[in-house]
Parts: structure tokens; C-alpha cells; sequence
């Protein structure tokens, strides 16, 4: 993989600039990966990094992440913890990020590889947050309905949520559906306050007015 891969960004918006220097990388990566036949092994892997080994290991992500530690100190640390285990495609990905000082973006590159990839295949990730997991009914009806609104192939990801108490709450993309029971029983209880907010002011104001 080429290390020209730093896209250019001033140095002002860092904070707001962070998912759109990491939408580079994953595009470079992306690039990489379908012409090697390795999208999906590639995303898995990202996927892998970030939501298994760094939540198990975190002192892996933190050294990897740490501006005090040196490139140099960190190249080997990727080259153990990281080759043989993951594709070549990966490996010299994580030490091209390193040589750029661009490790601590990983977090945003994986999702936004996948939002990529998705995006080049026509689909549509769903995720769908419930108290019981979804019936293969309900599923199909879910998908067949983000289908004709977005016009993409639904890829459902379901999550078990007893938070929600019932109902479901269902993201796409940037926009989010909630139909669950907690959502409307907090809603009642902001339209029940605020009911009697607005009565008890009222009935200041007519003691106000008749004094």
C-alpha cells in the first residue's frame, strides 16, 4: 500500500475534521482491498481490531493511540500483535497510519469503511435495537420497507435492548425510528410535567390577577 494516503486538512477544524480524514484512509483501504479481493476479510478485520481485541486488550489500543510513544516504538508493537493474524492488506494499512501519526483514527476508519462498502454494493445498513429478537415476519416487512424508501439492499443488524421496555428502535444511516415503549413513556411523562407546569403557572397568575 502507498503511503501517500494524507489527505490535505488544515489544522484548525482537527476536532470536526476527524470523520473526514478518516473517510480517506477507509477509501484508500477500500480501493486497496477490492483489488485484491479482500473487501469483506478486510472489513471483518477492522472490525475485529476495534470491537474485540481493543475492548479486551486496551492497553494495545492506548500505546497504539499514545503520542508519547515514538513510531518507531509502536511499528514493532503492530508487526507482533497484528501479522499472521490479520491480512498483509491490514497489517501495512495500521503501519501506513503510523507513519502518519493516524492510529488514533482507527476508531473512525472501520465504520466508515464499512458505510463505503456498502455504498459501492447498493446496500443499506439497518440496525435495529428491541427487547426480543426480531421474527423472521417482522424482519422480512423491515426489510422490504427500507428497500422501496432508500432504494439500497438492506443488510439488518439486530441488537437486544431491555432498556426499551417494547417496540424497537430502528437506525438507517444518519436517521433514526423510534417506536419504543420507553421513548413514549418518557414523552407522556415531558407532555404530563410540562401540562402541569403550564396549570400551576396559570393558577398563579388568576391569584396574581386577583389580589
Amino acid at each position: 500500500m502507498s503511503d501517500n494516503l494524507e489527505p490535505e486538512t488544515s489544522d484548525g477544524d482537527e476536532g470536526s475534521s476527524a470523520r473526514q480524514v478518516a473517510r480517506v484512509y477507509a477509501e484508500a483501504l477500500l480501493d486497496v482491498a477490492e483489488k485484491r479481493e479482500l473487501t469483506e476479510q478486510v472489513a471483518e478485520e477492522l472490525d475485529g481490531i476495534i470491537g474485540e481485541l481493543f475492548k479486551q486488550s486496551p492497553d494495545v489500543e492506548n500505546s497504539l493511540s499514545s503520542p508519547v510513544i515514538q513510531k518507531s516504538a509502536k511499528a514493532p508493537i503492530i508487526e507482533k500483535a497484528f501479522r499472521s493474524k490479520v491480512s498483509d492488506v491490514v497489517v501495512n494499512f495500521l503501519l501506513v497510519l503510523n507513519s502518519k501519526n493516524r492510529l488514533s483514527l482507527l476508531s473512525h476508519i472501520a465504520p466508515a469503511y464499512r458505510h463505503l462498502m456498502d455504498i459501492r454494493a447498493k446496500r443499506v445498513r439497518v440496525l435495529v435495537r428491541s427487547v426480543l429478537p426480531l421474527s423472521a415476519e417482522q424482519t422480512e416487512r423491515l426489510r422490504q420497507t427500507v428497500g422501496v424508501a432508500y432504494g439500497r439492499e438492506p443488510v439488518i443488524v439486530s441488537q437486544l435492548d431491555e432498556t426499551l421496555l417494547g417496540g424497537m428502535v430502528v437506525q438507517v444511516g444518519d436517521e433514526v425510528f423510534d417506536s419504543s415503549v420507553r421513548t413514549r413513556v418518557n414523552n407522556l411523562r415531558n407532555q404530563l410535567l410540562a401540562r402541569s407546569s403550564y396549570e400551576i403557572q396559570v393558577g398563579r397568575d388568576r391569584f396574581s390577577t386577583a389580589g
